[in-house]
């Protein structure tokens, strides 16, 4: 390796981070794209956590019948927990088609606007949080 191509390695590497770090670099595209394949992955879990949850309420009446009072506890509580996180769910899907509709504002300005900024940090606090949605983890990294 010459010391012209070494150079220009790092150059291009410092490039890379300023465009980072100033923002200069928002992909608007991806931002869509990785927000729209977020809304219909959300879309598909619920589909998927409805039947479970409409199996299992099945489950605990036949339980509750049969006098298994202990077990269909258990069972709501599981419930429960799946229902909350349908909900929050359907608050990242909110948040995501939110991203998509304002998109345009979003890449004019340098900075957040001040009505989108709770469904952003919403969706960067989520995007750990959220294992089963790949995508938020992209639109954390875009943001």
């Amino acid at each position: 390796m010459t010391v012209a191509t070494v150079a220009t390695t790092h150059t291009k590497k410092l490039v890379k981070l300023g465009r980072s770090l100033f923002r200069w670099g928002f992909n608007s595209s991806k931002c869509k794209m990785q927000a729209k394949m977020a809304v219909a992955r959300i879309k598909l879990l619920r589909n998927k956590r409805q039947a479970v949850v409409k199996q299992m309420r099945r489950d605990i009446a036949l339980l509750l019948q049969s006098g298994q009072d202990a077990t269909a506890r258990i069972r709501v509580e599981h419930v429960i927990r799946e229902q909350n996180v349908l909900a929050a769910n359907e608050f990242i899907e909110l948040f995501c088609e939110l991203v998509v509709s304002r998109l345009s504002i979003i890449a004019k300005q340098r900075e957040c606007p001040a009505d989108l900024k709770e469904g952003i940090a919403s969706l960067i606090f989520a995007s750990p949080r959220c294992s089963e949605i790949p995508e938020l983890v992209e639109l954390r990294n875009i943001f």
